[in-house]
């Protein structure tokens, strides 16, 4: 199975779509097409990985698997960016006192 066949595979039963229902969101005319994707027996083009990021609700960096960024760490990016100065400061002398208790 190729990667992205894999990540096609698992971003459409997280979708809850049948092999059928995303061929008719891509325009594949039937389930096969998407069968030998998830397989890895089946290249996708460039101009459907538009389509199928679409269809599956990513971003084609994600589909291709460039995207690094996971949805906590994302979600923890955002609260960082709502503190204020001094809260980051007191944040970060946190960080440094929980990775010195390592050692």
């Amino acid at each position: 199975m190729s990667k992205i066949g894999n990540r096609i595979l698992a971003l459409r039963k997280q979708a809850n779509l049948t092999q059928q229902e995303l061929a008719n969101k891509v325009g594949y005319k039937s389930k096969s097409a998407i069968n030998k994707i998830e397989l890895g027996l089946r290249d996708i083009s460039q101009s459907k990985i538009i389509l199928f990021a679409n269809a599956l609700n990513v971003n084609p960096a994600e589909l291709l698997g460039l995207e690094t960024q996971n949805q906590d760490e994302s979600e923890l990016i955002t609260l960082i960016e709502r503190l204020t100065e001094e809260e980051t400061e007191e944040l970060s002398r946190f960080v440094d006192y929980l990775i010195s208790k390592r050692k």
